[in-house]
């Protein structure tokens, strides 16, 4: 699956240019020129990283660094127009990962972006050595998964799915994401996989428990809570 960026910047000769060079370098690459619209599509499709440009017309790109929810899972590089040691340290003081002039040869920003998104990567996978939710627990390194301490056998796309809402238990996470980031569809493909494995795992969960984990939020997708 490729790794996807989201630019978010308005000015449209420069995020032309931005976009269409980092493309060409393998990413998947999606482009908002407002804010709003930006952070409504992160809670429905994940990114790996966001390239921010400090342009927007709806808000000013520090604001909507502190938006992001702490810590983000993605980092995200703000782009400058002019190199400014006040501009620097508001930027990096409102979260972000890196900082860069908008004039960055591509092959720069490039390296940088694949340099924090393999870091997060890193951080992501060896921080961890179980993640538990209520009573439920699951361990990584043997991918074990317990209930009120009974071990719960899946098989290993049903863990890989169950592993996802469990760390983004509260959170909705709709059909398309669950498709993108679980199987690696980065298209909307009609099939009900997510909805079968969900029922499969409802079996396995919640079957028999007068508290139940999975919730169906309608129209919308799942979450555990």
């Amino acid at each position: 699956m490729e790794n996807k960026v989201m630019l978010l910047m308005k000015d449209e000769d420069v995020g032309y240019r931005i976009k269409s060079g980092v493309e060409q370098s393998g990413y998947a690459v999606t482009w908002h020129q407002g804010a709003d619209a930006a952070m409504q599509d992160l809670n429905v499709s994940p990114v790996h990283l966001v390239l921010l440009g400090t342009d927007l017309p709806d808000v000013a790109s520090t604001e909507w660094l502190q938006r992001l929810e702490k810590p983000a899972s993605f980092p995200v590089i703000v782009m400058l127009r002019e190199w400014n040691t006040d501009e620097v340290v508001a930027a990096f003081t409102a979260g972000a990962n890196d900082v860069v002039r908008i004039s960055v040869p591509l092959a720069e920003l490039v390296a940088r972006t694949t340099h924090l998104i393999s870091l997060f990567h890193r951080i992501e996978d060896g921080g961890l050595t179980e993640v538990s939710y209520e009573d439920l627990r699951i361990e990584l390194k043997s991918r074990k998964v317990f209930r009120e301490g009974e071990t719960v056998k899946l098989t290993p796309k049903e863990y890989d799915l169950l592993l996802f809402l469990a760390k983004r238990a509260g959170k909705v996470c709709g059909r398309d994401m669950i498709l993108q980031q679980v199987w690696g569809y980065d298209f909307a493909t009609g099939t009900n996989v997510v909805d079968v494995y969900i029922r499969h795992l409802r079996k396995k969960i919640d079957r028999g428990r007068a508290h139940k984990l999975l919730h169906t939020v309608r129209g919308t997708g799942y979450m555990l809570q």
